[in-house]
Formats: structure tokens, sequence, C-alpha cells
């Protein structure tokens, strides 16, 4: 067995290699990154605001923290999740489970890491009503299990592989019509409100891409 799993790696070295390296960064020097200004205060928080959490172990969502860690930067490998403030003390979000409504005070009392963002144009509130009432629109939209695990292939292979993931076959075989990820939900939402702030798919959007978009800037 040990022979077969060498042969494997040898064969496969420019895929596994990358994913081996990226393993042992993430479990052996991940740990060592720490983040200390996780928000607190639901008061700093206004409508609109894109939240992104994480779990300050290794563990939690440790494959979406691979992937931020093969694709994005160690330091960013916190963020697992994003979800927009309706600014009421709750936050819209997409779950494997669906759309959902739910109180963002399960974040900020929690065990969770939590940064906030804000878009640095939109003074008007009746946009950031637009982009909160498509998110509502959606609300049970799910993507399961097996648009998990599309979700994790597709963050892991690089965007010139995009043509692998971006057609109706995989959408018809993960049932990703009508589905959303979580950042997917928020990129598409200012979309519609006619305010886009990426230029990429919105499945192709991971929370950590929040933190260097130049539209948006960080709740202090």
């Amino acid at each position: 067995m040990g022979s077969r799993l060498l042969h494997f790696f040898l064969a496969w070295w420019p895929l596994t290699f990358p994913l081996a390296f990226a393993l042992i960064r993430l479990f052996i020097w991940g740990p060592f990154y720490r983040y200390d200004d996780s928000i607190r205060d639901a008061s700093r928080l206004k409508k609109g605001d894109i939240i992104l959490t994480g779990k300050k172990g290794v563990r939690g969502g440790w494959y979406i923290q691979l992937s931020n860690v093969l694709t994005r930067k160690l330091k960013h490998r916190f963020w697992t999740h994003a979800a927009i403030c309706q600014g009421n003390g709750k936050v819209w979000e997409a779950q494997p489970e669906g759309i959902i409504e739910k109180d963002i005070a399960e974040y900020l009392e929690g065990d969770f890491v939590v940064r906030a963002y804000r878009h640095r144009y939109i003074t008007d509130e009746t946009v950031l009503d637009k982009v909160l009432a498509f998110c509502a629109a959606q609300e049970g939209c799910c993507y399961g299990w097996r648009g998990l695990v599309f979700y994790v292939f597709s963050t892991i292979v690089p965007i010139s592989f995009n043509l692998l993931f971006d057609n109706r076959l995989v959408d018809r075989l993960c049932r990703l019509d009508g589905a959303y990820f979580c950042s997917e939900l928020i990129v598409d939402a200012f979309q519609e409100a006619g305010h886009p702030i990426s230029p990429f798919d919105g499945w192709r959007v991971k929370p950590s891409d929040f933190i260097s978009n130049p539209l948006l800037q960080p709740v202090e």
C-alpha cells in the first residue's frame, strides 16, 4: 500500500505536491497566525456591511481554510464564511441547508473571529435596501452537500480551469441552479442592485477576497 501511494504521489506530483505543501502550511504554520481584533460590538455594524467569520483553530472549516492557503494567503486562513448585515441585529447568509436570516449575536458572542467591510462609495440606503431585498428573495435556496463538494474543488483548482466547473452539465449534476454560496450571494446581490463589487463570477469569490477588494473598507 505504501509503495502504491508513493507511486501515485510521484505520478501526479504537479497536483499532489501543492496540496501536500498547503496541508503542511495550514496545520503546522497556520496556528501561529492570530487575529486579535475581532468585532464583538454590534453597534459598529451598519446595514449592508459584509461580515467575515471563521474559527481560530485550523480544524474549523478546514477544507475552506485549506483552499485559502492553497490559492490565497496563509494569514487569511481564518475567513471561511461571509454574510451581509441587515441592520437590525440580523444577517443574511447562505448555508448548505439554504439562505437564511440569522442573529448576528451568534457570531459576535460565539467562538468566532469576525471582521466587517463596508462599501466605500454607497451612501444611499435605498441601494442597500435593494441588496438586502435580493438576499431575502432567495430565502430557502440551498446548495446541499453536492454544492459543497463543487465549492471545495472549484476553489482549489486555478481560475484558468473555469471551464471544468462553469457549464450546465455540472450545474445539473450538483443541483446549483438557483443556489448560492455565501460569497456568491453577496456578489450577486450587489450586482443586481447595480453596484457590482467583483469582476469575477460570484461562485469564484471566496470570503477572504473581500479583504483586498478596493471598493470595500474595513469597519474599525
